[in-house]
């Protein structure tokens, strides 16, 4: 066999290739037999699907006339069966001969994620909805997508992105502290973090009116400059955020870029905010 993702198991290595493995990867395990008319027609059909995705999913073909003690203990009354195992659990499985179609979305529910991971679409139509500030459709169409793409970090980043929009910091925050550590290390999920950080010491901090006031006190005062624009920031009101640090850069270049360019990082490079206020920058340094 070709694929090294397609392979041939028994009841001596079922626990470690099928079980252990599970931990590692989606395992789906094909019982078959030889005289099985439907199996013939089935497992083809999982063979190109599963093929198709090596780094997550691997096809265990399991002959059961030669194999009759894993097919009692699974409790297997006809074949073809197939049975999806990940974490050392069995997560789904069905009989019989269903459509590719029925396969795909078997193996997806499996998955907790598409098997292409082409959602540029969605999340295009979900970053639109966003900008656009229709966060209840946002919300409720990314709620939806999760439970059918759990493994989807870009989903879940958006959905946060969403709560925090909203004003919902503490469901945020619960949903962050709910990931998979595999998960942290994202940068989106990151700056979100930061985000709830900077929303929270906004709220038990003073007010931006109060802080406008004390600037127009002292107009040569950074650091309430830079208080001014995190509370902008943490508002999401980013636009005046960098407004007020580009108004400050000329007499403050280091400290004032800085500032800036930590700003993006949070946001990250797509954003609408970040592509305007690049240029503007540049446009002053350069100039």
């Amino acid at each position: 066999m070709n694929n090294k993702n397609i392979i041939d198991v028994n009841e001596t290595d079922f626990e470690s290739r099928v079980l252990e493995e599970s931990v590692n990867r989606l395992i789906v395990v094909d019982f078959w037999a030889p005289w099985c008319g439907p199996c013939k027609q089935l497992t083809p059909v999982l063979e190109k699907l599963i093929s198709s995705s090596p780094d997550k999913i691997t096809l265990a073909k399991i002959n059961i006339d030669e194999n009759q003690q894993i097919a009692a203990q699974l409790r297997i009354q006809s074949i073809p069966a197939v049975f999806a195992f990940k974490d050392k659990q069995l997560v789904n499985a069905f009989q019989g001969v269903i459509s590719e179609k029925e396969i795909i979305k078997f193996l997806e529910k499996s998955l907790g994620e598409k098997l292409d991971n082409n959602f540029d679409d969605f999340y295009l139509e979900m970053e639109n909805l966003i900008s656009d500030k229709n966060f209840d459709q946002a919300k409720s169409m990314l709620e939806t997508f999760i439970s059918d793409n759990s493994g989807e970090i870009k989903g879940i980043s958006l959905y946060a992105e969403c709560l925090l929009n909203m004003n919902e910091l503490d469901s945020a925050k619960e949903l962050l502290d709910s990931l998979d550590e595999k998960f942290l290390n994202d940068e989106g999920i990151k700056n979100i973090y930061k985000r709830i950080e900077m929303r929270n010491k906004q709220v038990s901090g003073p007010s931006i009116d109060h802080l406008i006031e004390k600037l127009a006190s002292s107009p040569n005062n950074l650091e309430i400059v830079f208080k001014i624009a995190d509370s902008y920031f943490a508002s999401n009101k980013f636009n005046e955020a960098f407004e007020i640090l580009l108004e400050y850069y000329p007499k403050n270049q280091n400290q004032v870029k800085e500032k800036i360019l930590n700003f993006f990082d949070v946001l990250g490079f797509k954003h609408e905010s970040v592509i305007l206020f690049r240029k503007k920058l540049s446009s002053i340094m350069f100039s």
